[in-house]
Order: C-alpha cells, then structure tokens, then sequence
C-alpha cells in the first residue's frame, strides 16, 4: 500500500499489475491476495483512502446511472477487465441522484447476489419507490453519495420481500 513511498518505495500491488500489463506473464502472481491484503489491513484498524488504486472503497466504482444501465447490458463495455477474477473487486455501484432506477437496480442486484431470473428488473415497483425517495433526499438538500449501509434500510423499507426479517430470525 505504498509504505514508505515518500523514500521511493512503489505501492507492491501497483508494480504487481505493471508488470502483468508490460510482460503479459502471470509469473505466478495471484492478484486476489491484493484484495487480500487490503481486508487485512482493514481489520488492523488501518484506514485506506477511498481513492487508492486497486484496494479504496471507490475503485472500479460508478456513479452515473447510465453506466449501470449499460453494465446491465453488457459490463465488457465499461469494464474491460475482470475485476473480479484479477482482484475479487466486481464494477461497484454508488447510488446518488443520477443513479437512476437502473443503478439502484444493479446495486441491490449486486448486494443481494440476484442474477439471472432472480433479479430485480429497474422497473419493479419497488426499485422505482427507492428510487423516489432517493431524489427527495436530494431535493431537500443532500449532496453525497447514499451510503450502502442507507442503502441497506430504504431497501429494507421499500423491497421487504427480499430480506429475512428480525422476527423470522428469531423463529
């Protein structure tokens, strides 16, 4: 992660995938344990900026919501790599006022794990009601990015069919 850069040391995961880009030889790299690394470092109580290359919450990450209308479509698009194979980082969604129903689609979708005849189409009614309250929001004012953990409750609120309640975890 860059450790000691300012003395000219290069961040390991960056020469990692420099070298795989220059020689095209995996030479044995397993790029996975560089999302590896980063959970690590995380549950040492060590803070990586959200813009860091390859391993910040905001890498591989979309605002726009025609992006994720056109990841829906056809993610190779917007994606060139797999970043889920190379780093276990699938193309992230971060829901705002531009998102659209398409985005916030593709957010539950991905946060649920839905794919295929399981997922939630942007047009379902209560992906089109999350969307409203998510414009309201900005309406009265809000200018940062919905937090996953916001996004978590107004899904709850608005798509309760696709949670486990308190209650039935109870049971």
């Amino acid at each position: 992660l860059g450790f000691g850069e300012r003395t000219g040391n290069t961040p390991l995961e960056a020469m990692d995938i420099t070298y795989l880009e220059l020689t095209g030889d995996e030479a044995g790299i397993d790029t996975t344990a560089i999302t590896d690394m980063a959970r690590y470092f995380e549950t040492i109580d060590f803070t990586i900026p959200p813009n860091f290359p390859f391993v910040g919450a905001d890498f591989n990450v979309t605002r726009a919501g025609i992006h994720a209308d056109g990841l829906i479509k056809n993610e190779e698009i917007y994606n060139i790599f797999d970043t889920d194979r190379l780093l276990k980082r699938p193309l992230g969604i971060a829901i705002t006022d531009k998102s659209g129903t398409a985005g916030v689609a593709k957010w539950i979708n991905s946060h649920l794990a839905l794919s295929g005849a399981k997922a939630i189409d942007k047009k379902h009614p209560g992906i089109v009601r999350l969307n409203t309250e998510i414009l309201s929001m900005y309406e009265e004012g809000r200018i940062s990015s919905i937090s996953n953990d916001e996004l978590v409750l107004l899904s709850q609120k608005h798509l309760p069919e696709y949670f486990v309640s308190d209650f039935e975890k109870i049971k």
